[in-house]
């Protein structure tokens, strides 16, 4: 947990400096996804070694992990409000948090289920989750800013349109 912590004290702002765009957001959520990846597959390799091996393993596991919650927070708060209509905002936000009440809830037992049940092949599992969410996220920023402009270009259409 210092480990951690460390990490995010330091490097927040620097993570972060970089994402200031939708599109560099998803680019950041693929990045996170792949050290989530590479994460979960070094903690499923420290069953069954040296304790100084595990114990090596394990906080380099650590540092990825954190390095790939710090893109994914960066990207989190570029798309979520780069992307949420002006009108609507708290609203939108509102629902982009639901995302992360969800994953608190029910994240837990996910983890039991998968990680402690199964072991080594289900923190394969829950790597390959993130990492698959990680790759479809600039796709779905991509979608996402597609249908702002559409929405955009119907309101602009709207009030220059004459009235009836």
């Amino acid at each position: 947990m210092l480990t951690g912590t460390v990490i995010v004290v330091a490097f927040q702002v620097r993570a972060s400096r970089s994402i200031d765009s939708p599109k560099a957001g998803g680019k950041a959520y693929r990045r996170a996804g792949v050290a989530f990846l590479v994460s979960c597959s070094m903690i499923s390799l420290a069953a069954g070694i040296p304790a100084w091996a595990a114990a090596t393993l394990l906080i380099t596991a650590v540092v990825i992990h954190t390095v790939g919650e710090l893109w994914h927070s960066a990207a989190g708060f570029e798309v979520s409000f780069a992307l949420a209509p002006q009108h609507v905002t708290g609203q939108y936000l509102g629902v982009f948090g639901l995302g992360a009440g969800l994953a608190e809830g029910l994240g837990p037992g996910l983890l039991i289920a998968l990680c402690i049940t199964w072991g080594r092949p289900g923190w394969y599992v829950v790597g390959a989750m993130f990492a698959l969410t990680g790759l479809v996220a600039p796709l779905a920023v991509r979608w996402a800013q597609r249908s702002q402009h559409t929405r955009q270009i119907h309101v602009e259409a709207r009030e220059k349109a004459p009235a009836a």
